[in-house]
């Protein structure tokens, strides 16, 4: 009986310490911003862009002080759109629906290509952002934006998938 009672208090003391999650409902801030995200313009994509220009290029970094071509697209994905997507290039390759044509491309898809130096398979990503460009971090330029008629990128072009948003 003591037992019960001493386990009693210490629940009754510390449900007053739990607090619920809070819910995010249709008229929440977080909800709004969420779906003003998901509807986001190619200006937004280029101002989001634009802020991460010329951060150097760092092998598996993911923050200011440098990052990979993956970590750079997730962040602008999450950034532009509130998207979360996998880790690297090749998963990454694996979401959304393929874009055939380059003519087709929309700002906001995502353009895959096989570099020499890194084996089979994809090995790089970046995000269009419409007039034949996308942006992307390369290894000798950092987080930049390149025309998709540069002969290195040409030849090296797999293919490009959108991400419904």
């Amino acid at each position: 009986m003591l037992r019960f009672l001493i386990l009693l208090c210490l629940l009754a003391t510390c449900s007053c310490l739990i607090r619920s999650a809070p819910r995010y409902t249709a008229d929440s801030s977080v909800t709004r911003e969420l779906e003003k995200r998901r509807r986001a313009s190619p200006s937004r994509l280029a101002h989001v862009v634009e802020g991460y220009l010329g951060i150097p290029y760092k092998w598996g970094g993911n923050t200011r002080a440098g990052m990979d071509c993956s970590a750079f697209v997730r962040i602008i994905f999450r950034k532009t759109y509130g998207i979360e997507l996998p880790l690297t290039a090749r998963q990454i390759y694996r979401v959304g629906r393929p874009v055939n044509r380059l003519q087709d491309l929309k700002p906001g898809d995502l353009v895959f290509f096989r570099l020499a130096l890194s084996g089979p398979g994809i090995s790089h990503v970046g995000i269009y952002l419409g007039k034949e460009r996308f942006a992307h971090v390369g290894v000798s330029t950092g987080a930049t934006i390149t025309s998709l008629d540069n002969p290195y990128f040409r030849r090296r072009y797999v293919g490009a998938r959108r991400v419904e948003r």
